[in-house]
Parts: structure tokens; sequence; C-alpha cells
């Protein structure tokens, strides 16, 4: 006797296998097509195989130091952070009431409450800001010589890769990831001694004060220099030689830091 209830037919599973093949289509060019396959998470076991020389882990263990040998062109050796300083960390600084709370506004409020922006460079912070943090975690700004230096200054090169112009796996710039990414996920853009973010991203402040003959100070508003270009610059202001500038109280989008510690 023949059963009436018959094996589904192909015809009705068609639909869902053409819209599933369809979705894997559609997020595997998405996928292959989007600047954000170019992102990598920064992890002390990856960051730390592009640094050829001595490292040692940041006090709170989530990025490494790099020794910057004097061959590289200082004055003297030292250590600088291999990333800029992240929301994450800065608001440690602020919990031991050591540093004020960046001065975000408005839109950018969710950098503070929301944890997803924590491994983002911190920006909205003046100069003295981030000269506070740096004093607190033991270092202090660089110098526009000690940045060069670390961005292979010494070796001839135009951007601290090399010399090849910039693009969207060496470097965050020109808009085209639409804002900041979180620090170090572009490990193709180290420098020499495997320093990441040095082109693009945020700008970041040095201990500098402009030269007078390009702004330098008036009165109590100083003129700060920043180095490495922000998230929306254009190609030639990521250029090692570069110089960007803004007033030691001004706070904005495309601010952030890293600090310097001492060789001995």
């Amino acid at each position: 006797m023949q059963s009436n209830h018959s094996k589904p037919s192909i015809n009705k599973w068609a639909p869902g296998l053409f819209l599933g093949l369809a979705a894997l289509i559609f997020l595997f060019v998405i996928f292959k097509t989007s600047p954000y396959r170019l992102l990598r998470p920064y992890t002390l076991t990856s960051a730390e195989k592009l640094i050829p020389g001595d490292h040692r882990k940041s006090p709170e263990r989530s990025s490494w130091q790099v020794l910057i040998p004097i061959e590289a062109g200082a004055s003297d050796a030292f250590w600088m952070d291999q990333i800029p300083v992240t929301m994450a960390d800065y608001l440690k600084c602020t919990k031991a009431d050591s540093c004020p709370e960046p001065q975000h506004r408005g839109y950018f409020d969710k950098f503070l409450i929301n944890p997803i922006y924590r491994w983002l460079p911190v920006t909205y912070i003046s100069w003295q800001n981030a000269l506070d943090y740096c004093t607190w975690s033991g270092g202090t700004l660089p110098t526009e010589a000690q940045w060069m230096a670390a961005a292979g200054l010494a070796a001839g090169q135009t951007y601290p890769w090399g010399d090849c112009e910039p693009s969207m796996s060496l470097a965050n710039y020109d808009g085209f990831y639409q804002g900041l990414i979180p620090a170090g996920w572009l490990p193709e853009g180290a420098s020499p001694y495997g320093i990441l973010d040095m082109g693009g991203n945020v700008r970041e402040w040095m201990m500098d004060i402009l030269p007078e003959s390009a702004g330098g100070s008036t009165g109590e508003d100083i003129t700060r220099m920043l180095k490495g270009g922000g998230s929306s610059d254009f190609p030639q202001v990521l250029e090692i030689t570069a110089r960007q500038w803004h007033s030691q109280h001004s706070a904005g989008f495309n601010r952030g830091f890293r600090c310097v510690y001492p060789a001995d």
C-alpha cells in the first residue's frame, strides 16, 4: 500500500537554499571589498613579532613598550609605547584621580559610555591632559626628535613603513575608515622598530612648542606640535617630517598621544 506521507519535494527547499547561497555570496563580497577586512586585533603575541629589538610589557600588561636605540638618531636611547594610549588605559588614570576625563561632548559622549570604544586611541584631550597621563605612568611626551627616530627617519624613508604611498592596509587616513580604528590594528604600517600607528589614526601631541616662525606661542596660548596625521588627513601629512599644530588647550577628535620613558 502506498503511503500518503510523501517525502518533501526538492522544490520545497529550493527557495531557502537559494536565499542561503545568496546570503553567503553577499557576505563574501562584503568581506572582500570592505576596508575593515584589513583590521587585526592588537594582541601581545602578534604585536611582539613586529619588534626586532628589546621590548617590555607596559605596566598594565596591555601593550608593549619598545626600546629605541641611540642609533635611531635621537640624542639618547628611550622606550616608547608601541601603540597610542587607548581609552581603556587613559580611564585607569582618570579612576586614579590623576587625569581628568576626556573632553567628549554631544555625539562623542558614547566614547566614554560604551565599552566598545575602549580600544580606540584616546582623543578629546589637551596637551596638558596627555602630559598628565605620561607623568602618571612614569614617562613624558616624546620630543619631535624622539618621535621621528622611532618612525625611522635615520633610514631615510618618507613614511614610518617605508617609501611606498599610503594605503588602507598601512594607515587610517583620508577618511577611508570613516573615523578612528582600534590602536595597533594595521601591522603592515609598522615603523622599522615595530612602532604602530605612527602614520594616521590620530595626530600625536609632542613635547615641543611650535617654533615662533610658524606660529609659536602667544601669552599663555602656546602652540604645540603634533606628528603622524589623523584619520581624515591627506597622505602628505603622514610623512615623518610633516608637522601639525594646535593650541595646547585644544582637545579634539584627531588629537591623541603616546608616551616615552628613559632607557635607564
